[in-house]
């Protein structure tokens, strides 16, 4: 007789299952703390979170992550026992508290995909941003993802304890357990001083191997334990960011000299050659209108480029055959968890966020100025900037004005005044909650050639609102919308929507450039520059990529590609074109360049004479520069990349150009922390 093959399995399955009856609450204290510390790891290991960006696991991280997890998980279960003695109410306890960690993980995990890095409570402030209606739809992005991407296994700890305990809910002991004082207070000793030993194992490790401003939360998840980390943010408020609130301002400042580039000569870092503050495109664009755009989660892949035989920005790319159009497409984002906000700051400042500030709400909070575009505008021009939703959405209504020094900025409240919403229902999308892209701008031109009028040269900043997260069918938005078919794996329908949403925005935003520079037409802005880029990627899944392109990414790959945004420049008076010589002539520029060198160019540009610093490139001159990411560290040259979180590296590695960057980066951190959180606080 032919023995059945799975037998075995049936007599070891029947022995866990009497086994279960036997000592069910052995099982359940087990599973409690194996599976609880088992579900930390969505947040430290990219294999189960491909969102975030770990640092390199270590034998020691291991042993400490485990040892603080195991600590405050046993002290939860030791506050179980002494408030509910019996085994049934016990389970039942270890069952909530089960639920509330594993929600808490689920909700870390969702923001790891919208920031890229790992939360803080020194990054609630974003929270203060109204959700500009499109909440709803996140929240169904997320049940989505729930599913889709198996985040529901985050609670499995909390569904194998309430099976277990509904099952077998008859084999509970009636007894109370007792514990004495004595054995409670060892206990409660010996867990605290674990608690208390990673943690301070974590503060050594992160000021002797990171030290930058950003990404301290997911190093306490790896070193110190994700739940010890977040009960030492969240009831002792201890702060690992790296603030002296006894530094002098002025003294960090001087220590930025070295890199300042507003010198009639400086040494380059990368090819050592000498530049200058006055060059070639010095002062061409003197007198003229400026009119910037600034593009929603618009990345370069999408530009001069088709995919399954389709362009996705036609329109662009015949712009880009007219001379006087330049379009970079090497240049990095260098947003920090703001974003958008980010965004604005390196392009209004020159400068690189630190990652983890908030810098609009940190404005909210502290009274600290800097030197930024609009100072410098401000003789000449009436700068006027817009946002397509609430005017308090990342404090913009005061941060554009005071800290940027704008004329007047405007937003939905502004634009609502003007245009009612029920005459005018078709300049709105998304209920009422944001003004259409192609309304925005023309309501910008307006101003701008009221301006003119008063005798001032006009300085606009648009930002538009589509492709905009969590990248919806835009087919009943828009009239002649086309839903076209990328060759995307439909499991990924937002990377095809997000293309759909930009190859719509290409015609809109051509169509408006056409219109601004046509004299019959009433948009029709005289003798302007027109500046457009990208803020920031659009952080869809890394499996989503592989499928558009066919292949697989590498990590660094998908990392750089996320970064990866349009700077497009295009000059109808041909100022620029006449300013290039022979082979200087290029029209698609490839050369590494970051989101910070355009404050440093229009500088240039507009023949603007400062004292104050700046550290970007002119982006025509051919001076070679970085980029590197303010939140996961990862350094971009026209000769490699290189990651600083997991020292890893692509191409020719230059070790000391990375240290330059580095102590660039601390010099340049340690300037903004100092400068916002040494200010006066606001009342």
């Amino acid at each position: 007789m032919k023995k059945n093959p799975f037998l075995w399995i049936k007599k070891v399955f029947f022995l866990i299952v009497c086994s279960m009856k036997n000592h069910l609450f052995l099982w359940i204290t087990c599973l409690f703390f194996i599976l609880n510390i088992f579900n930390t790891y969505f947040l430290t290991v990219s294999g189960l979170n491909r969102y975030i960006i770990p640092f390199n696991h270590t034998f020691s991280s291991e042993v400490c992550s485990i040892l603080g997890n195991f600590a405050i998980l046993s002290i939860l279960y030791i506050i179980g026992i002494l408030i509910f003695r019996k085994q049934r109410r016990i389970s039942i306890y270890l069952i909530c508290v089960s639920f509330i960690l594993n929600v808490a993980v689920i909700a870390l995990q969702y923001y790891t995909k919208s920031y890229k890095i790992a939360f803080s409570i020194f990054n609630f402030s974003l929270m203060k941003s109204p959700t500009g209606g499109f909440g709803g739809s996140v929240f169904a992005d997320w049940v989505y993802e729930l599913f889709m991407y198996y985040r529901i296994l985050t609670l499995l700890p909390f569904i194998v304890l309430l099976v277990m305990t509904i099952v077998f809910r008859k084999s509970f002991g009636d007894f109370r357990i007792q514990i004495t004082f004595q054995k409670v207070f060892c206990s409660l000793s010996l867990l605290i001083g674990c608690c208390l030993g990673t943690y301070a194992y974590y503060q050594y490790s992160l000021s002797k191997n990171w030290g930058y401003s950003s990404d301290y939360a997911q190093y306490g998840c790896q070193y110190a334990g994700t739940y010890n980390y977040y009960i030492s943010e969240f009831i002792f408020h201890v702060d690992n960011r790296p603030i002296d609130k006894e530094a002098d301002v002025n003294e960090e400042s001087k220590n930025l000299d070295a890199y300042n580039k507003n010198k009639s000569s400086y040494v380059n870092a990368i090819d050592k050659k000498t530049y200058s503050n006055q060059d070639k495109q010095t002062g061409i664009l003197k007198g003229k209108n400026i009119f910037v755009i600034q593009m929603e989660s618009t990345m370069s892949f999408c530009y001069d480029a088709e995919y399954n035989g389709i362009e996705v920005t036609p329109y662009f790319n015949e712009l880009f055959k007219d001379p006087n159009c330049f379009y970079f497409n090497n240049v990095y984002t260098t947003v920090g968890i703001g974003n958008t906000s980010d965004a604005e700051f390196a392009f209004f400042t020159g400068m690189y966020p630190t990652g983890d500030m908030t810098i609009a709400w940190d404005f909210d909070q502290y009274d600290f100025q800097m030197t930024a575009l609009g100072d410098h505008l401000k003789n000449e021009y009436l700068s006027y900037s817009y946002n397509p939703t609430n005017e308090s959405f990342y404090n913009h209504n005061n941060l554009h004005e005071q800290l940027y020094k704008m004329t007047d900025f405007r937003g939905l409240e502004t634009f609502i005044t003007e245009f009612p919403k029920k005459e005018n229902s078709e300049k709105y999308l998304n209920d009422f909650h944001w003004i259409r892209d192609s309304y925005i701008l023309r309501w910008a031109a307006n101003t701008a050639q009221e301006a003119n009028k008063k005798g001032k040269k006009a300085f606009s900043f648009v930002e538009t609102i589509t492709p905009h997260n969590p990248f919806e069918d835009m087919s009943d938005d828009y009239d002649g919308y086309v839903k076209y078919d990328f060759g995307i794996n439909s499991t990924y329908y937002q990377l095809t929507n997000y293309m759909n949403q930009v190859r719509y925005n290409d015609q809109m935003l051509y169509e408006f450039l056409m219109e601004a520079t046509n004299p019959n037409s009433p948009y029709y802005l005289e003798d302007t520059v027109f500046l457009l880029y990208g803020d920031h990627g659009n952080a869809l899944y890394k499996n989503s990529y592989d499928s558009l392109f066919k292949r697989t990414l590498s990590d660094l790959e998908y990392r750089k590609l996320l970064l990866n945004i349009p700077v497009i420049l295009y000059d109808p008076s041909g100022s620029i074109a006449e300013s290039l010589e022979g082979s200087d002539i290029n029209h698609i520029l490839s050369q590494t360049k970051s989101n910070t060198d355009m404050y440093r160019t229009l500088i240039n540009m507009l023949g603007i004479e400062t004292e104050s610093p700046y550290f970007g490139v002119n982006m025509f001159s051919g001076e070679p520069t970085y980029s590197y990411d303010p939140k996961n560290f990862d350094i971009i040259t026209d000769e490699f990349m290189y990651s600083k979180k997991n020292d890893i590296w692509v191409g020719n590695y230059n070790e000391k150009l990375v240290e330059h960057i580095l102590d660039f980066r601390k010099k340049q951190d340690s300037y903004l922390n100092t400068l916002v959180y040494t200010a006066e606080e606001k009342h």
